[in-house]
């Protein structure tokens, strides 16, 4: 029965020790690649800000209009 438990301790130890061994690679391998894309593939600078949109055309504000209508009529008729 002790032979049993000291080879379950055993087996314990060796797979806990080969998920620590894993787990650490996996972080060391993470944090090299991190370092590898900041420094070729560094941010650029922010594009320029959009220019300000242009005015409506009076085409659409006709349209704006008869959608704003629309609702308008629609909320009338079902409203409670």
């Amino acid at each position: 029965m002790a032979e049993l438990f000291a080879n379950a301790l055993e087996l314990m130890i060796i797979g806990m020790g080969i998920v620590f061994l894993f787990l650490t690679l996996l972080v060391v391998l993470v944090n090299g690649m991190t370092v590898i894309i900041q420094r070729f593939f560094a941010e650029r600078p922010s594009p320029a800000p959009a220019p300000p949109p242009k005015p409506a055309s009076e085409r659409e504000e006709e349209v704006i209009a008869a959608i704003s209508a629309a609702v308008h009529r629609y909320r009338q008729r079902h409203s409670t």
